[in-house]
């Protein structure tokens, strides 16, 4: 009797998390993600060291090109 209480438990679990798995909106959760991302595929937090450099590199021709 505890086996199958113990099996109808888990086939309502995997029915209950199976239908909440398909309701949830993966496009809004994609394009939310975007915006953290650069267009190189940088990301904002992780990478803003890598980022810096890049942007400090980009202006450093420019202010040779003044001179």
């Amino acid at each position: 009797m505890t086996a199958f209480i113990i099996l109808l438990l888990s086939c309502v679990v995997l029915v209950v998390g199976g239908y909440l798995w398909r309701r949830v909106d993966w496009q809004a959760i994609e394009d939310e993600n975007k915006r953290y991302y650069t267009s190189d595929g940088s990301h904002l937090y992780y990478d803003r060291k890598i980022l810096r450099r890049l942007r400090e590199e980009a202006e450093k021709p420019q202010t040779q090109k003044r001179e």
